[in-house]
């Protein structure tokens, strides 16, 4: 087999051959330097070395001059200067050999000179990177004006919205053409090297003068040579003539021509003429509308513009005459007013019969006078009417209609005999006992505390009132000629106010009256109303809330008054209507709580059985916690009855005193930490016998889910460490280590 070192020493030659087989394909080459005699640019250079002498110049010709580096040893560059596609370095005529470095490629070494001071050299650097042999190059042209137009070599404009313009060209010269609009053309020349890419900034000279507009109204647009500019306050236009335009809805176009010069402001003033007129309306009736070419323009008063031409001014008003006036008379500047008189009302006339003659006859809902059971009005406005007619134990009748101009309304009507049923209610003492009438939802008046009598068949609405007016209602269903047992329909409410802290101050506010002070867990009998509930005791947060006892099917409510200390932080609800009784254990740090008895179920996810099968523990938890203060609490009566015990019986009890330390969090949420010893006390095997007694120290943590109005939830982790009457087993000591979920309901006492 292969050893660890031999593999490492194998992987780390690949990785070398590999680096060297990448540097192998791109290498610093040189030709020999040349001396070019031509050039005596350094016959009197100042470019000297560390012993004063002159240095030579070496001129390397290469299209990547700023990706190659220099080292000559002991000597040093005096100088260096990257040029298009050179790089020039100035070094001292002493030094013989220097290795020339590229990134990405293997370095020249020893690359062997012979100079002499004051001379120029020439050599030309290659490396095969494909940067040497690129054909194109990016370009980007900035220009402040947006946007503006790029031509290169002649080619059509091409449009830039952004300030930088982006392109990729061949090597070498090409012609640039940069132009925006109100600008003034920029034409040049530029030269794209393989080396770096191309940048170039383009300042363009302003070609426009200035047009200022001062016009009256606003809102107006100004037409260009067919372009429209709406609202504008200037404008930037090239240098030529120009015909404006100001134009606006319901006013005259105003026209100008004018001349704009270079780098010039012009100014446009003008004022508009309207093309209409304003009209006040007045009505002399409130209630008359006013119509203008049949629309409804308000009602009593309406300020209008109407355009210059023929107009149709109405007052209409139902159940009268309209008035009509037509207008062609207009001034711009001169705001006209018209006053709309009163109208001419409308009548008609009514003949209405009802029997039995002795029915009330109402009309628009005022009673009036009937002959026989015949009422007449010949002279009745135009328009809708309401007429009815009752009479006590017939149905009453009731009907809508019409009165046009001119004309009479007929109309006949018999009344129904209703059923009856003999009610008997009764109510707390000297409270007043209605009935809401079915027609009308007046209110009638049948007696204090008991009534006996007949009552419309069918649903009643009964009422409870006391003198103060508060009351409530109750429905009553009776059957056609049947005597119902006595109903009793209570006025007063019960309410039971309870709190959880000892020697606050609770007051009750009902209504208008003044609040008055009332003792907690005691029974309340109470008028039906809308209450505010207000708590104050010192070192505490005031509680305030609001409880509706109106409802005729709450006779019995309990209200609970939840308050919390100054320096408590948490956040908690301020009121349960029928709290959990773990939710109040946990927000009520610093009470001593005594009984509180649990039932819960356990469902284990690391239920193992005692051959290292998969299997699930199922735990059935009773027990009292007796004695809990602030965050901690004593269990010394709690016990488990496993029904799949992975290390024990199938069936197992044991005794678990523990200690717990509670920490509430927010939104109904704790977690739990608890210590102590579990204890087998029976099992379906041994049935308790002393010899095969078990004992475990045990520790664990949960978190717990607890939301009013339902059972906790604890999703906990715990472990049991054997010390007594069983060995730990030596590879199975997950058995003593389980994780799951208990579901628990309980009382406290």
């Amino acid at each position: 087999m292969e050893s660890g070192f031999s593999k490492y020493i194998g992987v780390a030659l690949l990785l070398i051959f590999g680096l060297a087989t990448v540097q192998a394909q791109y290498q610093v080459k040189a030709t020999a330097l040349t001396h070019d005699v031509k050039d005596l640019s350094q016959r009197n250079s100042k470019v000297l070395d560390q012993n004063g002498e002159r240095c030579a110049l070496i001129k390397f010709e290469t299209p990547l001059p700023t990706l190659f580096s220099f080292n000559l040893g002991a000597q040093q560059i005096e100088k260096r200067e990257n040029k298009d596609d050179e790089v020039w370095i100035w070094v001292s005529p002493d030094v013989k050999k220097m290795t020339i470095r590229c990134t990405d490629c293997t370095p020249l070494k020893d690359y062997r000179v012979s100079l002499k001071g004051g001379n120029v050299y020439r050599a030309k650097l290659t490396t095969g990177l494909p940067k040497e042999t690129a054909t194109v190059q990016n370009v980007q042209i900035y220009c402040e004006q947006t946007p503006f137009f790029v031509s290169i070599d002649g080619a059509a404009p091409v449009e830039s919205e952004d300030k930088t313009y982006h392109t990729v060209l061949p090597i070498g010269a090409h012609d640039l053409a940069v132009s925006a609009k109100l600008y003034k053309t920029y034409s040049g020349s530029m030269r794209v090297l393989r080396s770096k890419a191309y940048s170039d900034t383009i300042r363009l000279e302003d070609n426009f003068g200035e047009v200022f507009f001062s016009v009256s109204p606003t809102g107006y647009s100004v037409l260009v040579n067919d372009e429209v500019y709406e609202d504008v306050r200037s404008l930037r236009l090239e240098p030529g003539h120009y015909k404006m335009t100001i134009r606006k809805e319901r006013y005259e176009p105003y026209e100008v021509t004018l001349d704009v010069a270079l780098a010039y402001q012009h100014l446009v003033k003008a004022t508009l003429n309207p093309l209409f007129t304003s009209f006040a309306i007045t009505a002399a009736e409130e209630e008359t509308e006013i119509w203008i070419d049949g629309t409804n323009r308000g009602r009593g008063k309406a300020t209008v513009e109407l355009d210059y031409g023929e107009h149709k001014i109405e007052g209409r008003r139902d159940g009268y005459d309209t008035w009509e006036y037509t207008t062609t008379d207009f001034n711009a500047l001169t705001p006209r007013a018209i006053k709309i008189p009163r109208l001419n009302r409308q009548y008609g006339a009514m003949r209405v019969s009802f029997y039995p003659p002795e029915a009330a006859v109402f009309v628009d809902g005022k009673p009036v006078r009937s002959q026989e059971g015949v009422y007449v009005d010949p002279h009745i406005a135009t328009g809708i009417h309401y007429v009815q007619a009752r009479l006590t134990d017939y149905k009453s009748v009731r009907d809508s209609f019409t009165v046009e101009n001119g004309k009479m309304y007929v109309r006949d009507f018999v009344l129904d005999p209703i059923a009856l049923g003999i009610a008997t209610i009764t109510t707390d003492p000297n409270i007043g006992i209605y009935r809401r009438s079915q027609d009308n939802g007046e209110l009638i008046f049948l007696g204090h505390t008991t009534f006996t009598g007949k009552l419309p068949a069918g649903e009643n609405i009964i009422e409870v009132r006391n003198l103060s007016g508060i009351g409530c209602q109750y429905k009553l269903f009776l059957n056609d000629k049947e005597q119902h047992d006595p109903v009793k329909f209570p006025f007063q409410r019960k309410l039971m106010v309870r709190a959880n802290v000892i020697g606050e101050e609770v007051s009750l506010k009902g209504g208008p009256y003044p609040a008055f002070p009332i003792k907690t867990n005691k029974k309340l009998n109470i008028e039906p109303m809308k209450y505010e509930i207000t708590a104050t005791k010192k070192g505490y947060v005031p509680f305030k809330d609001s409880i509706d006892l109106t409802d005729p099917k709450v006779e019995k409510l309990v209200a609970r008054v939840t308050m919390r200390k100054e320096t408590d932080t948490i956040a908690r609800p301020r009121q349960y209507q029928s709290p959990h009784f773990l939710q109040r254990f946990y927000d009520n740090a610093g009470i001593l709580y005594v009984g509180i008895f649990d039932l819960g179920y356990t469902f284990d996810f690391n239920g193992r059985l005692a051959n290292d099968s998969i299997g699930f523990n199922h735990i059935l938890t009773f027990g009292v916690l007796p004695l809990r203060y602030r965050i901690v609490g004593l269990n010394i009566a709690d016990f488990e009855v496993c029904l799949n015990d992975p290390v024990e019986a199938p069936k197992t009890i044991y005794y678990v005193p523990k200690l717990s330390v509670f920490i509430p969090a927010d939104h109904g949420f704790a977690a739990r930490f608890y210590g102590g010893f579990a204890f087998n006390i029976w099992d379906d095997q041994n049935q308790a016998s002393s010899a095969n007694k078990k004992a475990y120290i045990l520790g664990g943590a949960a978190l717990r889910f607890n939301y009013v109005g339902k059972f906790p939830v604890d999703v906990f982790a715990e472990y049991k460490w054997p010390i007594r009457g069983i060995e730990p087993p030596t590879e199975n000591t997950e058995l003593y280590f389980r994780v799951g979920m208990s579901f628990s309901v309980g009382l406290d006492f």
